[in-house]
């Protein structure tokens, strides 16, 4: 039985969210043509799927008592209210979450009084590490079916329905749209389209309003499932590639006849589609060097042994030459190869070729430094200056901020960044364990943010298949550093100072 309308003064303050102060159409204007202008749309396939409204003063401060804000008494319905207690949401000074139970979460994910973007962007990145996609979707079909709270007036039960049923419904078709289209996981979410499916056939299909975002969803389901219209993306250069320098013969292609840039452009070719294929989820939890990375941080993993077999092919190349002049021939090839990379934004194989070349068991052998001339010489230099590690990598972190994509990073840098992450930080608050660490998610994803900006940008190269597959075939597991240093020995044994003297006046001809 409806009852006469009651409301609550709640103290609300500013925060990282942005209120949505447009409304939903009314019975009178569903058809988007009535209101248009106080809409504010996320419109997809013609679908206006964020025209939430405010209720009038509400913000993210309604959960927190921690804001900084200026905060001020506004007259809120008491059914418009939050659905969780305060205390089961913890914000710091910005307003932005700094812990909270899973269910508050789920709330801040689907507000129908406002819209965080930065945060749901966060969860949806990071959800995985403190619960399942299965409980995820459990939740988000919970809230849909939110029910209308006993008591209201019959003015009560429609503000109910315009102002918090109806968002809430929309922001799930949302964060259900974000999933699939950017979060979905092949191998270990296909288990979960069958129940997405059902849900939109099912129940959002019949609901008021939330036919045609059930439609969407359905279609979305279909391509990716291979069984609808598929998406053609097309990527359309600025100019065509530069023409590839071709060795003379593809038959036997000789390391020293390769030009250094063309090397470098295989490389990057190379390197940028192992990049492309990390996941945000490889970056959780350290899952890279966990028993289960095989699989869980695949793309991780092939990165990192990508980046060990270019290191252990520069040392054994090198190091398997007995001539003095060959050696040096090899590292000044090297270097030229690295050089180019880094003309390219590929620090990948800059830092790979590096890291052989600066090996313990390359860098005594001063008789083959001595053959290497002054400019190859001043570029290895100039790579041991930018890729140093002093001040955590200072002045790579410098370079790589200024350049312009297509890029390549190191990503061993940023695996360093978020190991530091992961064991600093809790995985719950230490003043309530009952509330998700949430800042820690947020730092987490912003690290993933920086790794995910370089893979949007392709490099416009051409790729040639004979110099990638020698590539492959010389890409080798570096023996062991002792073995290396045993070789680097046989190579040039110690001096004494003496005779270190001796060899020189020798090698000069004056002996």
């Amino acid at each position: 039985m409806f009852q006469r309308a009651r409301s609550t003064s709640v103290a609300t303050g500013n925060s990282a969210a942005s209120n949505d102060s447009s409304r939903l159409p009314t019975h009178d204007d569903t058809d988007g043509t009535k209101g248009v202008s106080r809409l504010r749309r996320d419109t997809v396939d013609g679908i206006s799927s964020a025209g939430i409204p405010s209720a009038p003063g509400s913000s993210i401060g309604d959960h927190g008592t921690d804001s900084a804000s200026t905060k001020q008494a506004e007259e809120v319905p008491w059914f418009l209210q939050p659905d969780s207690p305060p205390e089961d949401i913890m914000l710091n000074p910005n307003g932005q979450v700094k812990g909270a139970t899973l269910a508050a979460l789920m709330e801040r994910l689907t507000m129908h009084n406002a819209f965080d973007s930065s945060f749901n962007s966060t969860f949806l990145m990071t959800y995985r590490s403190f619960t399942t996609t299965e409980i995820l979707l459990d939740l988000l079909f919970a809230r849909f079916r939110i029910q209308e709270p006993d008591g209201l007036t019959l003015d009560e039960h429609e503000m109910w329905i315009e102002k918090k049923q109806r968002p809430i419904r929309f922001r799930v078709f949302n964060v259900l749209k974000s999933w699939l289209e950017s979060h979905f996981q092949e191998d270990e979410d296909e288990e979960h389209m069958k129940r997405i499916r059902a849900f939109a056939l099912d129940e959002m299909a019949h609901s008021p309003a939330m036919n045609m975002p059930a439609n969407l969803l359905l279609r979305i389901i279909e391509r990716r499932s291979g069984t609808g219209e598929q998406m053609k993306i097309t990527m359309v250069m600025p100019a065509s590639a530069p023409p590839p320098i071709l060795p003379k013969n593809f038959r036997k292609i000789k390391f020293l006849d390769i030009d250094p840039l063309e090397m470098a452009r295989q490389l990057t070719l190379m390197d940028s589609r192992l990049y492309n294929r990390i996941r945000p989820s490889e970056c959780l939890g350290k899952a890279w060097s966990r028993d289960s990375g095989a699989w869980k941080a695949k793309g991780v993993r092939d990165v990192i042994g990508a980046n060990n077999r270019v290191s252990g092919w520069v040392s054994e190349a090198i190091l398997v030459q007995e001539d003095v002049k060959k050696r040096a021939a090899w590292v000044k090839h090297f270097v030229a190869i690295a050089d180019r990379c880094f003309y390219l934004n590929n620090f990948s194989s800059m830092m790979a070729i590096y890291s052989g070349l600066n090996n313990a068991s390359l860098n005594r052998l001063r008789r083959t430094w001595d053959a290497v001339n002054q400019r190859h010489l001043q570029l290895f230099e100039n790579m041991r200056a930018i890729l140093a590690p002093t001040r955590n990598f200072t002045k790579y972190r410098e370079t790589l901020r200024k350049l312009n994509p297509p890029c390549v990073p190191f990503l061993g840098v940023y695996l360093t960044d978020l190991t530091f992450i992961e064991d600093g930080n809790t995985d719950r608050l230490r003043t309530d364990d009952r509330l998700i660490n949430f800042s820690k998610r947020q730092m987490t994803a912003e690290k993933i943010q920086e790794i995910m900006i370089y893979q949007s940008t392709p490099y416009n190269l051409t790729p040639v298949p004979g110099l990638q597959k020698f590539i492959e075939e010389n890409l080798i597991e570096a023996r062991s550093d002792d073995e290396l240093f045993e070789q680097s020995l046989r190579l040039e044994p110690r001096e004494r100072e003496d005779e270190k003297i001796a060899r020189l006046l020798q090698e000069s001809g004056f002996l």
